[in-house]
């Protein structure tokens, strides 16, 4: 096996592994103390405010689908440490009923969903810039600039 096709092998396994670290470096980054779970399913995550818990998958398709997720759920997280857990849960459960009583769905509908997946798109930009045909992200744990092709 060829030296390039080894160092690529072995960055896209990096990549996959430091996921978890990354998510909790961007926790730490947004003064949270959320706790991180690798699971599998098929949401990209998901925010359990009872436990302050962000649930990630193990791999993601591109380092972009892993930030706007993690990004994501952080907004979660800030909007229930924001209010209180029970209010955020009062709240965004208010929200999908009243998407669902509108005939909506009550997760794509959800004021709550929508406001976290802007601020993602907004803060994204802080880690990733996509020019031409290059990828660039900032790796988190290092703060060493990446360009993908």
């Amino acid at each position: 096996m060829g030296k390039f096709k080894k160092m690529m092998e072995s960055s896209l396994l990096l990549e996959r592994i430091d996921f978890y670290e990354i998510a909790s470096q961007l926790i730490k980054k947004y003064g949270l103390k959320s706790k991180i779970k690798m699971g599998s399913g098929k949401n990209y995550g998901e925010y359990i405010p009872e436990t302050d818990t962000i649930t990630l998958r193990p791999s993601y398709s591109s380092v972009k689908e892993f930030y706007m997720t993690i990004l994501h759920e952080i907004k979660h997280a800030l909007d229930a440490k924001r209010l209180g857990t029970k209010k955020f849960i009062k709240k965004y459960t208010q929200a999908g009923t009243m998407a669902q009583y509108d005939g909506l769905s009550p997760y794509h509908d959800n004021k709550w969903e929508k406001k976290a997946e802007n601020w993602a798109k907004q803060e994204i930009r802080k880690y990733i810039w996509i020019t031409g045909f290059y990828l660039i992200y900032i790796n988190m744990l290092t703060f060493n600039l990446i360009i993908k092709i």
